[in-house]
């Protein structure tokens, strides 16, 4: 009887960008270890589900942004995250919910991952 080895397979891995990201943004950021990784590893990324205005936008360039979408121009891209906080007191958070749903369909339809790797944002949903 011959035995033959199996190739291991590659772990696979999804990946969770942060605030203002999405999965392009995200790639990019982690493109060495891609290079590095490789052959042993998959790496999925998904894009969050929520859209966020400009008033949920952090940086020095938020009441341009805010400026903008007033005067009915449009932001370059768009700006995702996994859910933004509306109100501190009391805490009124948005597409928490839709994020969750989403992440499971995501596990029920790619799945199954060996590992999740989130940045900020996404790495309070690993």
């Amino acid at each position: 009887m011959v035995v033959v080895a199996a190739e291991p397979r590659k772990l696979k891995i999804l990946c969770l960008h942060g605030y203002e990201q999405d999965e392009d943004i995200f790639r990019t950021k982690l493109r060495l270890h891609m290079a590095r990784l490789g052959d042993k590893v998959e790496f999925v990324f998904v894009t969050a589900p929520n859209t966020l205005s400009p008033y949920d936008i952090d940086g020095m360039d938020n009441m341009a942004r805010a400026a903008a979408a007033k005067s009915g121009k449009t932001i370059s891209r768009e700006f995702k995250g996994w859910y933004a906080l509306k109100s501190a007191s009391p805490e009124v958070v948005f597409g928490l919910e839709e994020s969750i749903v989403f992440l499971k369909t995501v596990l029920a339809e790619q799945g199954p991952f060996d590992g999740i790797f989130g940045f900020s944002q996404g790495m309070h949903h690993a």
